[in-house]
């Protein structure tokens, strides 16, 4: 049941402004992906694709995704029931639109394994003292500043730390503590992943205590 999510891994949602936008303060052209991380670790995951063809069917689309989101939910790679839940799909003459919410990290991050065909040293988000797939090298750099640190100084953190190849667009409700000298923050803390194929990314982030 990978079909639905190798539909949309690879491009952008683009959300209108009207009401809340589930994905923070990332705006997204075609071509771009995005991952909101809020304060409790849960996870929306937002990406469209062209739909210009004539034989495109909505309804077999939204059926899909209704079956894969489902069946994900049923599977031993979800925490819970309902760790996988759609918070929007759309579609005009030109695309086709949809956010995913995800409860926590860890189903996410199995979706994105499990059903959107990343490779698990390719990608993981999480503790860092949980990543086993990943490698983390390189430089790190503190956001708005110039300190640096090593990798070597990183892997000690108690902290989560979002690992990718994949071109995203992320934000954290929370405090974004190293980024890989590879990615670009802007004002709104939104950082930009590598879009260097091959090249992986790093975020250091601590969701907000509550």
């Amino acid at each position: 049941m990978r079909k639905v999510a190798l539909f949309f891994v690879t491009i952008a949602l683009m959300i209108g402004l009207v009401g809340c936008n589930p994905l923070g303060d990332i705006e997204l052209e075609q071509g771009d992906s995005g991952i909101y991380i809020e304060d409790d670790g849960a996870i929306s995951y937002g990406s469209c694709e062209k739909f210009d063809k004539k034989y495109y069917n909505e309804e077999q689309l939204e059926n899909e995704i209704n079956t894969e989101v489902s069946d994900f939910n049923k599977s031993k790679y979800s925490s819970v029931d309902d760790a996988c839940s759609i918070e929007q799909f759309k579609t005009n003459s030109k695309e086709a639109k949809l956010v995913l919410d995800f409860v926590t990290t860890y189903d996410f991050k199995n979706y994105m394994n499990q059903y959107a065909g990343f490779e698990e040293d390719g990608f993981y988000v999480g503790p860092i003292s949980d990543n086993d797939k990943c490698d983390i090298t390189g430089t790190f750099v503190k956001p708005h500043s110039k300190k640096t640190v090593s990798a070597k100084e990183i892997k000690k953190l108690k902290d989560c730390i979002l690992i990718t190849y994949t071109p995203f667009q992320v934000q954290v409700k929370g405090d974004i503590k190293y980024i890989s000298n590879n990615c670009k923050m802007d004002e709104d803390d939104v950082v930009k992943t590598s879009k260097n194929k091959g090249e992986l990314s790093y975020i250091v982030y601590d969701i907000d205590k509550k």
